[in-house]
């Protein structure tokens, strides 16, 4: 019998940061942001959360990537319950060569199966926070 292929997830849903910076950045537009040299990575103790920051050659941040997972009582048998993610939120931006930000937003709801996502980008004029 054949195992069913898997996929890769998309970086928003896997554990470690993306090992391409660019992964989710529309290759057209690769030619127009300032590409991270060196990046950190800032994990909460306490809460389901991390945040990568990518600087270019003069400092300044240029790539920013941050996910979180809000946690919710789950149970499959109505005595123990167990939490589970019920929903995971992934931003990740791109400075641009003009001084703005190219972001890309996705919310992940695991309410139903499979997880309706919602993704879309947008330009704004800051580093989301």
């Amino acid at each position: 019998m054949a195992t069913p292929r898997r996929e890769t997830p998309p970086p928003c849903c896997s554990p470690q940061p993306p090992a391409d910076w660019s992964t989710l950045l529309p290759p057209n537009l690769l030619p127009l942001v300032v590409q991270p040299l060196r990046c950190e990575r800032f994990a909460d103790d306490e809460l389901p959360a991390e945040r990568t920051l990518g600087y270019a050659a003069d400092g300044s941040p240029s790539f920013c990537v941050s996910r979180h997972r809000l946690l919710a009582p789950a149970s499959d048998d109505d005595e123990d319950f167990v939490e589970s993610t019920a929903v995971s939120e992934c931003t990740t931006a791109w400075r641009l060569r003009d001084g703005g930000w190219l972001v890309h937003r996705s919310v992940l709801s695991f309410g139903q199966c499979p997880p309706a996502e919602n993704a879309s980008y947008f330009l704004t004029e800051t580093m989301p926070r």
